[in-house]
């Protein structure tokens, strides 16, 4: 799970949580740790939660497992980025009011 640039943030302590973590929510997803196309964006999702103080590894995971089933959920589905911008009558922003 090595990320270029960050060795010197971490710890050899943190680095072995963090990897521990990587390898865990890449195995109950059932995907490479190091080829699978998502496989950095669940480094840094470990590591976003590693930050915000979590470190147990098998949390972290679980943690990372749960964000990456909800983006794998929304993934696909289109995003309706119309806007639709109606002018209300006065009468109607009048009721809006009230």
């Amino acid at each position: 799970m090595p990320i270029p640039g960050f060795d010197r943030f971490y710890s050899q302590n943190d680095w072995r949580i963090l990897e521990e973590a990587h390898r865990r929510a890449s195995r109950i997803l059932d995907r490479d740790p190091k080829y699978h196309p998502h496989a950095n964006r669940l480094a840094r999702a470990i590591m976003i939660f590693f930050n915000s103080g979590e470190t147990d590894f098998g949390r972290l995971a679980s943690m990372a497992v749960k964000r990456e089933l909800s983006l794998s959920k929304t993934a696909g589905k289109p995003v309706d980025t119309t806007v639709v911008y109606t002018p209300l009558t006065r009468s109607e922003r009048q009721k809006q009011l009230h």
